[in-house]
């Protein structure tokens, strides 16, 4: 899959971070002195931190080049790194009373290894907050993967490339494990001017490695072939406008 686009992915930064300030809120009677922003991307999840926990020592970590780039010229008071997660978390040698997650760690295989991992690096009384989009009820995934049962698109359905668990499997992980935690879920109604808006924010994400496995002439196909589909689903509202029905889950363990 190619690297991600910062440049597409910031074109609703608002939005994008809106869910990150809502779980720091949930977080907020903490006193981290140490903190870890796994899939920082560009930076916007590690700067709300830094204002929330201003005393705190703060390191954002991606895989992407693209996004380290933006995030180091956009906050270059904060530190960023490149890590791979959970494999690159074995550099990091200190463990952390925060550590945070944003919209990533659904893109990450096998997550009862990847949390148990993570949770090992946490302090004693440490923090592992997490929000990720729940893609199993987001009507834009359904329409896509109903999409591509079509003949012309018989290959795509062989991507997999979103890992998350439901929530009542997490449920059974983390009562396994040795940890306080609590999960909720929220939708956020995100507003577009037209299907043209999902289409776009979806290029920013969850759309990229379809599109990413077919060459140039086949990728406005899918396209296409998706905004009419999108078109069908969706009734605008009275001024033209369309909700974007964006369900996530976020859940928060401690450490004992």
């Amino acid at each position: 899959m190619s690297d991600w686009s910062s440049k597409q992915y910031i074109k609703f930064k608002a939005q994008r971070t809106q869910p990150s300030l809502d779980l720091i809120h949930r977080i907020s009677d903490t006193e981290p002195n140490s903190i870890l922003d796994i899939g920082c991307g560009p930076g916007n999840s590690t700067s709300a931190l830094a204002a929330a926990f201003p005393h705190a020592e703060i390191t954002g970590i991606d895989a992407s080049d693209d996004m380290l780039c933006r995030a180091r010229s956009t906050y270059p008071n904060l530190q960023f790194e490149q890590a791979y997660v959970p494999d690159g978390l074995d550099k990091f040698k200190r463990k952390y009373d925060l550590i945070f997650s944003n919209a990533c760690i659904h893109w990450i295989p096998n997550q009862e290894e990847l949390i148990k991992k993570v949770f090992g690096k946490l302090s004693d009384g440490g923090v592992f907050a997490v929000q990720i989009p729940l893609v199993q009820e987001a009507p834009f995934y359904k329409i896509l993967w109903e999409l591509i049962k079509a003949p012309r698109w018989e290959k795509l359905s062989d991507i997999r490339n979103f890992h998350n668990l439901l929530p009542e499997e997490y449920y059974d992980l983390f009562s396994a494990m040795n940890c306080d935690f609590e999960m909720w879920q929220t939708s956020y109604y995100h507003i577009m001017e037209s299907t043209e808006g999902i289409i776009e924010w979806y290029k920013g994400s969850g759309l990229r490695p379809y599109l990413d496995a077919l060459p140039a002439s086949d990728q406005d196909a899918l396209v296409n072939a998706l905004r009419a589909a999108l078109n069908d689903y969706y009734t605008p509202q009275a001024d033209s406008k369309i909700i974007m029905k964006m369900p996530r889950l976020f859940f928060i363990l401690k450490s004992a």
